[in-house]
């Protein structure tokens, strides 16, 4: 019911927008309606040309390629809880060229996810423009350009789909970016799933020679064939992998904890009670327990097996590796589907698409962009880190000078502190010399004595002013 109801719709706006679009420049759709339309290819080497092709096909690869390389060497984390990817990562480790350090990760972290924010930009904003200049010259292309346009902008949609695995996190601590890419990536869904329709005709792959604006107004009562399955299986497609990407962009560990985490959690619960209760009945004995037991031990067997299953189907669905190796062969679909479809009208193409002309050279050279800004953030991040690098050592040498400074402090304090106890703590006979001056010479025995006669310690020291006296007085 929903896919005929789409249709309706679809093509019910197609009708209602595209009414008295040509004018004059309708095509003529007798010969088509009669099947004798033997007229040639029409080269156009602006959608079809080698130039273009060449710097399409080339964007997407490096997109996918760095991308991957990213994930694989541990620049970008991406393997976390799911079993497969972790596995996987390990296997990577195991190589040394491929193995990931701190150090690495934080050099070539924000150069990668800036140059795959650049590339994913690229495929988004591209594919959107291929796809609305196909829906423009609808009153005059064909068949054959129109299955070239789609084609280039699957492979730039899939290209993209591999960038949002990179650019995870970087679009999360940025929202508004976030929200502005995901109504970008909703009108590419949706102009692709009109592009599928619109192939839908029942006689779409015998009329590549034809205007596809004639099987567009023929398309409504002749949906069928094998272009109407290719076009269901795009459709799914198309719903599948946005749904995910977009819901894995907002609500990963949500999806995570909902699809996996608690329902294994609550098959294991269910296996542990069923566990307990056998258990608890087979420590009875008796026939009736017995039979209760062997009926609890298989529901427990078969439980643990879906539960295996589960886990398994789980962790493939959401897998990172099994999402990237999915990937890699969509560009291997998509390459072999423009390479198969540019090699059918070359024989009776009216122009050749393969000559090298204004249109093709510069879409190549703009790939160059590419590099230059790969070189510009290579350049950048490493004169930050130039800048850090320097900024910890001027920090390093003015904490090293401040402690040095304190240092010095702490043993001049000492020095002080040890001069101030010098004072305080005078020798006996300097004490002995001072009481002698201030009694001012009042014992006369005294006044030729000098501190040098008596050693320090000496019992005289400790004996009363009246008994020396007395004792001067004696002698």
């Amino acid at each position: 019911m929903m896919g005929p109801l789409i249709t309706n719709c679809v093509l019910g706006a197609y009708h209602t927008v595209t009414m008295g679009v040509c004018g004059e420049a309708a095509p003529n759709c007798t010969l088509w309606s009669l099947s004798i339309d033997n007229t040639p290819y029409h080269a156009d080497p602006d959608i079809a040309g080698i130039g273009v092709i060449i710097a399409f096909i080339a964007s997407s690869f490096l997109t996918i390629a760095i991308s991957h390389t990213s994930l694989l060497l541990g620049i970008i984390r991406g393997y976390e809880d799911n079993a497969i990817d972790v596995w996987f990562f390990r296997q990577v480790q195991k190589v040394r060229l491929l193995r990931a350090n701190e150090k690495r990760t934080k050099f070539w972290q924000p150069i990668m996810e800036h140059l795959v924010l650049t590339l994913s930009d690229q495929q988004l904003i591209i594919g959107i423009a291929i796809l609305a200049a196909g829906f423009i010259k609808h009153c005059s292309i064909s068949v054959y350009h129109f299955s070239i346009v789609s084609d280039l902008a699957w492979l730039l949609s899939g290209a993209h789909m591999t960038s949002l695995c990179v650019l995870h996190v970087y679009l999360l601590e940025r929202p508004l970016l976030c929200h502005l890419r995901v109504c970008f990536m909703l009108l590419m869904c949706v102009m692709l799933m009109v592009s599928c329709i619109l192939e839908g005709h029942r006689d779409w792959f015998d009329s590549w020679n034809s205007h596809a604006k004639c099987l567009f107004n023929d398309l409504a009562d002749n949906i069928g064939g094998e272009p109407a399955t290719s076009m269901t299986v795009d459709i799914v497609l198309l719903v599948h992998n946005y749904s995910t990407s977009i819901f894995r962009l907002y609500f990963l560990e949500k999806l995570n904890s909902m699809l996996l985490d608690k329902p294994l959690a609550q098959m294991k619960s269910t296996q542990a009670a069923i566990e307990n209760r056998r258990r608890a009945l087979a420590a009875g004995g008796g026939f009736k327990p017995f039979v209760a037991v062997a009926t609890l031990t298989a529901s427990g067997a078969v439980l643990s097996g879906v539960r295996r299953c589960y886990s398994a189907i789980a962790s493939f669905l959401g897998s990172l590796t099994v999402s990237l190796v999915l990937d890699v062969l969509w560009f291997s679909f998509g390459f072999n589907s423009i390479m198969s479809d540019r090699a059918i009208p070359r024989s009776k193409m009216d122009g050749n698409e393969d000559e090298w002309g204004f249109g093709q050279v510069v879409p190549v050279l703009l790939l160059s962009s590419i590099f230059l800004t790969f070189q510009e953030l290579y350049c950048e991040q490493k004169k930050n880190l130039e800048i850090q690098h320097a900024d910890d050592n001027n920090n390093n040498a003015r904490v090293g000078t401040e402690r040095a400074t304190d240092r010095s402090k702490d043993r001049h304090s000492m020095k002080s502190h040890d001069s101030d106890a010098s004072e305080d703590s005078e020798p006996a006979h300097t004490t002995l010399a001072r009481a002698d001056t201030e009694a001012g010479g009042r014992g006369a025995g005294m006044s030729g004595v000098s501190p040098e006669d008596f050693p320090s310690g000496h019992t005289l020291l400790r004996r009363s002013p009246k008994t020396m006296t007395d004792q001067t007085f004696q002698s």
